[in-house]
């Protein structure tokens, strides 16, 4: 059985990126009219209120994985987020 991976990075239709350590995740909404496609990622400041608690300490981490995702889209920080973020499967 092939090890299950530490992280993965979803794409979903309508414009929706999602951030996955096991059953816990993170939506982030996207702008897939623009080329490269863009990822909204909250501000330090705004990742205090809408982040859960087990991602609290991952911002640096996540930020940094999903700019590392490739460059299928690229990532933008804002202070949008009016929501949490925090989801499972």
């Amino acid at each position: 059985m092939p090890p299950v991976p530490e992280y993965e990075i979803e794409f979903r239709w309508k414009e929706q990126v999602f951030y996955w350590e096991g059953d816990r995740g993170l939506h982030f909404d996207g702008g897939w009219g623009v080329k490269p496609y863009a990822t909204y990622f909250p501000s330090a400041e705004r990742w205090r209120e809408v982040a859960p608690d087990w991602a609290m300490d991952k911002r640096e981490l996540v930020l940094q994985r999903l700019i590392d995702h490739g460059p299928v889209h690229r990532v933008e920080e804002t202070d949008v987020y009016s929501y949490p973020i925090g989801v499972t499967r």
